[in-house]
């Protein structure tokens, strides 16, 4: 099996058979100093959100930077886009595995019990269903998808340094967290969780994250350096740099709401 580094081309032989170009990124989150790698994305069609951008933009201010408190927030910290045949594969900063399959289910592995939640969206229902199966049993028809997971995790698992022990301790199996939507433009990833955050990583290795829960934009610059910003108010902010990817993410996520697959922003630079 190859091993994985953050950086790697864009043709080689995988583990999924066969030599295809793959994007894989690498995303150094909130508890670590290490960067995103990821090479420049094409567009493709997008993900569609179905939620409103009010929750991100119009929760309350934060006194200062000073008072803020995070609490520990799950993000992705390393992925593999693999849409051209399967899916997207991740790995979240709480050592649990996911995929993003073309037909829009999703499965999610425990790191630690070896179960895996299984979502599908039914019939008209606007909520995902969750089954929940283990790793060594479970119905013959999700075989195939389960392989898929157990190939994309030895893959995004290769450089197993970047998941500290902290990391997974910080796993809650009665809260699992996954990635809802994805989509690419010509210079970003942008990805939504569950636990309602909203992650883009730039093909410049900047990086915005919003967190509704804790009402915090956190953007990286160039250098690995992180600053905080209320929500409400960081598009007013000084800083230049984030405010301008800021506004670039929220022009992403209004094109999302509206359905618009064709999205062709400006160079947030």
């Amino acid at each position: 099996m190859a091993t994985v580094r953050p950086n790697i081309s864009s043709e080689r032989q995988d583990q999924f058979g066969a030599t295809s170009g793959l994007n894989t990124g690498y995303n150094g989150g909130y508890n670590s100093s290490q960067r995103p790698s990821s090479q420049k994305p094409q567009d493709f069609k997008q993900s569609v959100s179905t939620k409103s951008l009010n929750q991100f933009y119009t929760s309350g201010t934060l006194q200062n930077q000073q008072s803020i408190k995070q609490k520990y927030e799950i993000f992705v910290r390393r992925w593999v886009d693999y849409s051209s045949k399967y899916g997207l594969g991740y790995l979240l900063s709480n050592g649990a595995t996911g995929v993003f399959f073309n037909d829009s289910t999703k499965i999610i592995l425990d790191p630690k019990t070896q179960e895996f939640e299984y979502l599908e969206r039914k019939g008209t229902d606007k909520q995902d269903a969750i089954e929940k199966f283990s790793i060594n049993s479970y119905p013959k028809e999700l075989q195939k998808k389960v392989t898929l997971l157990q190939h994309f995790k030895s893959y995004l698992d290769a450089d197993s340094k970047t998941i500290t022990s902290s990391d997974t301790n910080d796993y809650d199996p009665f809260q699992s967290v996954y990635v809802k939507k994805w989509m690419k433009t010509r210079h970003a990833i942008m990805f939504r969780l569950s636990n309602k955050i909203v992650q883009v990583n730039f093909t410049d290795k900047t990086e915005i994250i919003l967190s509704s829960e804790n009402k915090l934009v956190t953007y990286v610059n160039k250098l690995g350096e992180r600053s905080h910003y209320p929500l409400a108010t960081a598009l007013d902010s000084q800083n230049q740099e984030m405010a301008k990817r800021l506004k670039y993410t929220k022009e992403i996520l209004t094109h999302m709401l509206n359905g618009n697959t064709n999205v062709d922003i400006k160079n947030p630079e």
